[in-house]
Formats: C-alpha cells, sequence, structure tokens
C-alpha cells in the first residue's frame, strides 16, 4: 500500500511542497533577521549615546525635585532632548536609578510643561521585571513590547556604571514606538510573500510546460508511420500552443490583478498614515518599487513566450531608415553619439521581430553605458549566405564568463538594486535570431567596451 501510494506522488508536487517549506522557512528567516537587525541597530545607537553623556554630574545630583534649578541636572536634560531631536526613531530618552528595589527617574528628555514629563525623583511604578534585570545584570538589554501609561514601547536599556567601583549607578533608557516597529516587519514580510507566491506561480506554469510537452513527444514516439506522426504532431502542437497562450492570458490577468490592488493599497496606507517617519515612507516606496518590477518580470516572460507565435507576413525592410527610427527614440540626444552605416541593405523579414532585435541591442548600449560620452555603432557586413549586423558601445564590456549567461533568461550583471533590469531582452533577441537560423555572439572585454555580433540567413 506504501509503494502504490508513494506513486501517486507526482515529482510536481514534491518540487511544490518543497518550494512551498522552502518559502515559509524564508518567511521565518526574514523575521529573525529583521529582528536581530532592528535590535542591533537600536542598541547601537543606544550605546553610542551613552558613552557621550557626562556621568559625572549624576553624582552631583540628589534624585529629588529640587535638582532641577542645578546645573548639572539641566545638561543632562539638554543633552537627552538633543538625543530625541537627532533621533526621530525613538520617543523618550532618560536616566533611571534604583534604591530599595524601585525605580526612580534621574531625568528625562520631556519639556517641563509636558503631559509626559517624568520629574527627578519620580518613581516609575510601572517598571517591570526587565527593567529592574538591566540593573542586576549589568548587561545591554532590548526589551519585547510592553506597555505603559505611555504607550507600548520596545525599550534600550543601558547601564551606566562607576569608573572606581564599577557599579550600576544608573540606566540610561531610549524608548521606540512598537507599532512602528511592528509596520516595519510587516512590510520585509509582505515583500517576501510576493516574491514567494511569484516562485510557486512560475513553478506551476514551467510544471503545466513540461507536462504538455510529454505528451505530445509520447504520441510522436507512438505513431506507427512517419506520415501520421508529422500529421498528428502538428495536430496536438496548435492544440497545445493555443491551451499555453491561454494559459499564459490567464496567468497574466491573474497575477496583475492582484499586484496592482497591492501597489494601490499600499498608496492608500501611506496616504492615511499620518506623522509617519521616513523610513515608513522608504519601506512603501521599496515596496512598490519591488511590485513594479514583479509586474516588469510577467510582462517580460509573457513576451518571451510569446515570440514564436508573434510571426507576421514577411515585408521588404530598409533597415537604414529603421536604424534611423530606433536610435530617434530610443537614444538620448545629448551624452551618445551614434554612428550607422550606410550600407546596410533592405532585406525582406517580419518587421516587429527584426525592429525588436535592434531596439533591445541599443537600448542595452543605452542603459549600461558608463562613459561621459556615450558611444554606439551601427555597422553591416555581407556574408556568403548571411547578413552580418554589428552594435558596437564604448560601455563597461562584458567579462568573458558572462558572453553566454547574458542570454540566459533573467539574468543580469549588475544586481536589481543598483541597475533596474528584467534580464529578458537579450534573451528575446536571442530567441527570435536563433528562430530564423541565426546566431548571436559577444566580443568584448571587461571595461572596453563590447560589440554584439548576430547573423541573418539571405535566403529566408
Amino acid at each position: 500500500m506504501k509503494k502504490k501510494y508513494l506513486k501517486k506522488i507526482s515529482i510536481e508536487k514534491i518540487v511544490f511542497f518543497t518550494i512551498l517549506a522552502l518559502g515559509i522557512f524564508y518567511l521565518y528567516f526574514t523575521y529573525v533577521r529583521f529582528s536581530e537587525d532592528r535590535t542591533k541597530r537600536v542598541l547601537q545607537i543606544a550605546k553610542s549615546i551613552e558613552v557621550t553623556l557626562p556621568k559625572e554630574y549624576l553624582k552631583k545630583l540628589e534624585i529629588k525635585p529640587n535638582d532641577i534649578s542645578k546645573p548639572e541636572y539641566q545638561i543632562l536634560k539638554n543633552n537627552l532632548k538633543e538625543v530625541i531631536r537627532v533621533n526621530p526613531e525613538a520617543r523618550f530618552a532618560y536616566l533611571l536609578t534604583q534604591k530599595n528595589q524601585k525605580v526612580y527617574f534621574i531625568v528625562d528628555s520631556e519639556p517641563e510643561n509636558s503631559k509626559d514629563y517624568s520629574p527627578p525623583g519620580q518613581e516609575y511604578t510601572e517598571a517591570d521585571i526587565t527593567t529592574h534585570q538591566s540593573f542586576k545584570n549589568e548587561k545591554e538589554i532590548i526589551t519585547e513590547p510592553s506597555t505603559d501609561r505611555w504607550g507600548t514601547w520596545v525599550s534600550a536599556y543601558i547601564p551606566i556604571k562607576d569608573n572606581i567601583t564599577g557599579k550600576t549607578i544608573a540606566v540610561y533608557g531610549m524608548d521606540f514606538d512598537a507599532k512602528s516597529w511592528n509596520r516595519t516587519l510587516l512590510f520585509n514580510l509582505i515583500e517576501s510573500i510576493v516574491l514567494i507566491a511569484l516562485f510557486l506561480l512560475t513553478a506551476l506554469f514551467l510544471f503545466k510546460i513540461i507536462e504538455k510537452n510529454k505528451i505530445l513527444n509520447y504520441d510522436i514516439i507512438n505513431r506507427r508511420t512517419e506520415e501520421e506522426k508529422l500529421r498528428n504532431a502538428l495536430l496536438i502542437l496548435k492544440k497545445k500552443n493555443e491551451e499555453l497562450d491561454q494559459f499564459a492570458y490567464v496567468i497574466s490577468h491573474d497575477l496583475k490583478a492582484p499586484l496592482r490592488a497591492i501597489y494601490s493599497l499600499s498608496e492608500w496606507i501611506q496616504e492615511d498614515l499620518v506623522g509617519a517617519t521616513d523610513d515608513v515612507h522608504k519601506n512603501f516606496k521599496l515596496l512598490q518599487g519591488r511590485i513594479v518590477r514583479l509586474e516588469n518580470l510577467i510582462n517580460g516572460v509573457l513576451e518571451y513566450s510569446r515570440i514564436e507565435n508573434s510571426k507576421k507576413a514577411s515585408e521588404a525592410l530598409d533597415l537604414k531608415k529603421m536604424l534611423i527610427k530606433i536610435v530617434e527614440t530610443t537614444v538620448p540626444s545629448e551624452g551618445f553619439e551614434v554612428y550607422i552605416a550606410d550600407d546596410f541593405p533592405v532585406i525582406i523579414a517580419e518587421k516587429k521581430l527584426i525592429f525588436k532585435i535592434f531596439s533591445n541591442l541599443i537600448t542595452n548600449a543605452v542603459n549600461h553605458n558608463d562613459k561621459a560620452i556615450g558611444k554606439i555603432e551601427c555597422t553591416y557586413a555581407s556574408l556568403p549566405d548571411f547578413h552580418q549586423f554589428t552594435i558596437k558601445d564604448n560601455g563597461p564590456g562584458i567579462a568573458e564568463s558572462y558572453h553566454t549567461k547574458v542570454f540566459g533568461i533573467f539574468q543580469t550583471i549588475l544586481a536589481r538594486d543598483v541597475q533596474e533590469n528584467t534580464g529578458i531582452g537579450l534573451s528575446i533577441v536571442k530567441k527570435i535570431i536563433e528562430g530564423k537560423s541565426g546566431k548571436i555572439y559577444i566580443e568584448s572585454e571587461e571595461n572596453n567596451g563590447a560589440s554584439f555580433i548576430f547573423t541573418l540567413p539571405k535566403n529566408t
């Protein structure tokens, strides 16, 4: 029974659930990494500020209301106010002391006329176990979100020790809004969920293609005669292509609709956030950028999958005029010099596909150029059976190890956070050229420009 049950579990399901499990692990990893990074950053801020406090003034305070009149108190008070001013993520900064197992305020960052002001000597009656531990353990502590009369906070406690005795004489504390903390974590998790969803949907899409190809290959192999093989293969292929086109359209629609909804929802949330920090707005922009990137990737995949079905009637194409038009629409008028040779021929081919080849290669030369004056050269050579075209630039060049990789789908040399790029354009170019029995390759050295050279047969 176990063997029969195992046979029913397809490799697609195994891979799907493996990706799902990895996705859940990635979400957990994102949560842990965020918590650890945020904790380290908060403690670094608090420790760096604690070092600058004039600790010698603490010994001159009596921890009573009359401390307000002392210059040492005012110096510490102004110091804490400045801390809050230059650290907008923090809400309160304060110094605490402990006497007879009770915690008292020495000085805080609030103005005297504030409803949240705590005068020197006021008991902190809501001090929890973690607050008391900061005096006993003599180690830096960052708390889990906890609530007191002022709100819900994530607090950092840094012990201040006597230089002579080494004992803790006070604790420096900073409070950070727990809602902002959780909101930032939520944005990180949403981004991770969107990426995991993309991987799962892509896996399903690929499995559908693999499954349909298996059926097609099985039918072809088992036909009795070559005539029957050819006839049935063509019929099945036509049907499968129609199904794949329909499937691609459905996937596109089902993916884009929720993506756009998420984008709009993020804008509404951002508009409703009153008094949000710059980091919150920055995280929203990052989330919206990732959504746009995902939509561009979907569009690229769909365009790549439809290349073979987008063929139209061939016509006479004046390549010289076509290149001039492409340059006018894609190359900036300033900062670039473009040379187009006069011997470009008139060829018979599908206008849309040839336009896409030249447009993608010239756009690629523009987007990756790092020189003050970018130079692009378009040249032609007539071979016995092929037209040979070269698009050359003076950009950063491409290392030899990437000459083949750059034509792979989703392959980019630079990270997408450095330069936005779907990594599909060159894949489309290669697919079109090879679909016409041509070839494309690169001649380049790193930091020394690049030449994209491709051929198309003269007899189409």
